[in-house]
């Protein structure tokens, strides 16, 4: 979770909490220092707390930059947040094997460890991995309500098993696909209008060009990159207005979402840990 909140930190629009650096400002010793935005942008300006001093400042948005670097690039940030989950994943899938070989699946704490299991794969927010948590919670489930009918854990895990079948309702409606490239809830068409939307605003902002109401392929390719496009292939032209950046950019979206659904959807599925795990423990160790 702190990998994903520090990935959300650097989005690619602006939001309370997002990472900048101060750019092209007169006052020469101001550029590059960085701050956390800490208001929404009202008249192409953004409320600014520094790093390291105790002041808040209004900075216009043509001032402002994503932070960036080795350490912020988008992608390296992303690739931190599935590396980190697939690490806890894994660990809670020894844990539980652990917890069979010693105490069976007849027992209450093989049912807790199915639950953290379960939650760990739904909040991947992918297809294949929440169907494997809805496994997770129903064998939890079951045991509890044949065995511990009173256990404090029963209704939460209920709970977020009807969640986590809410979001395979999701993944299977036309048009909504797991957010590729980010391990975030499920879009569809106009959520992604709409953040692209606010996305050209930004860049209009800041670049200065609200006048031209275009922005240039330069300007274009740099805001997506902060966005997790860094492939981009289609052609773009010399000057870019909103309705062509929004066609564009969706159109590219919904090819890698597309891309990415059918992939996890037709992948081999990985041996659960409701099967096989009886004869054979060590087999289930899978990789998601």
């Amino acid at each position: 979770m702190d990998a994903r909140r520090e990935l959300d930190d650097h989005t690619s629009t602006f939001h309370v909490g997002s990472k900048i650096r101060l750019h092209g400002l007169i006052n020469q010793t101001m550029n590059g220092i960085q701050g956390i935005v800490i208001g929404q942008a009202m008249h192409n300006r953004l409320g600014v707390q520094l790093r390291g001093e105790n002041r808040q400042v209004s900075i216009r948005i043509l001032k402002i930059r994503y932070l960036e670097g080795p350490e912020h690039n988008h992608r390296t940030l992303y690739d931190k947040v599935v590396a980190k989950a697939q690490v806890g994943i894994e660990l809670l899938k020894k844990n539980l094997q652990s917890h069979i070989k010693k105490l069976g699946n007849e027992h209450i704490v093989t049912s807790l460890a199915r639950c953290s299991l379960g939650k760990a794969l739904w909040l991947s927010n992918k297809p294949l991995e929440t169907t494997q948590a809805v496994e997770e919670f129903e064998a939890a489930i079951l045991f509890m309500t044949q065995r511990e009918p009173s256990h404090y854990r029963l209704c939460a895990t209920k709970r977020v098993r009807d969640m986590a079948l809410e979001s395979i309702a999701q993944f299977n409606t036309p048009g909504t696909r797991s957010a590729w490239p980010y391990w975030q809830l499920p879009t569809a068409r106009w959520q992604d209008e709409m953040k692209m939307a606010k996305l050209y605003r930004e860049l209009l902002a800041m670049t200065d060009r609200e006048k031209e109401a275009t922005i240039t392929a330069n300007a274009m390719i740099h805001g997506l990159r902060g966005h997790g496009l860094h492939d981009f292939c289609r052609p773009i032209p010399p000057r870019i207005d909103q309705t062509t950046f929004i066609t564009m950019v969706c159109d590219e979206l919904e090819t890698m979402k597309t891309k990415n659904h059918k992939t996890t959807a037709t992948s081999p599925r990985p041996t659960s840990s409701n099967t096989k795990l009886q004869s054979s423990p060590s087999s289930a160790v899978d990789v998601i």
